[in-house]
């Protein structure tokens, strides 16, 4: 016994709506927040007397369309907003730096120190994707990044600041 072929139509028709549905709300979370720069093509020399972070959030279906804050922890200085797939470029002064990254919801900010020397370019990726497996961002971190492996990074991400 076959299946008529206007029921195989149906089903198929019905998968089609029910899976363009449910990829609709991802398709608004990404177009509010976005980063709006440019997209990368360089590094840039550090600003004269300072040190200068790349801090970077690759593209991940988790919580994309969060902009997560960064703040200077000892100024309370905020520094931007990291969507995803973007770039902050932030100038830094010489010495220890305290970055904050706070993700929203249930998660609480995560810290990292930058140990700066004027001139330099540091390179951190901050990365929410495993923040999924727990749920509200408990995995979530940075990792310290060569420039060579940062640059295999940026290449495919926009400029946030």
């Amino acid at each position: 016994m076959s299946i008529p072929s206007t029921v195989k139509t149906t089903t198929t028709a019905t998968r089609r709506v029910v899976l363009g549905l449910s990829l609709l709300p991802v398709l608004i979370l990404a177009a509010c927040a976005t980063a709006k720069g440019p997209a990368f093509t360089q590094v840039e020399a550090a600003p004269a007397g300072m040190a200068q972070l790349y801090l970077y959030r690759k593209p991940a279906l988790y919580a994309v369309g969060a902009a997560y804050a960064v703040t200077n922890v000892e100024t309370k200085q905020a520094l931007g907003e990291l969507y995803n797939a973007s770039y902050l470029v932030l100038p830094l002064k010489a010495g220890k730096q305290v970055i904050s990254v706070a993700e929203g919801g249930f998660a609480s900010p995560k810290t990292f120190e930058v140990q700066a020397e004027a001139g330099k370019n540091y390179f951190v990726e901050y990365d929410s994707s495993k923040g999924l497996l727990l749920g509200w961002g408990m995995l979530s971190g940075s990792a310290a990044k060569t420039e060579a492996q940062a640059l295999a990074d940026l290449k495919e991400l926009r400029r946030a600041n």
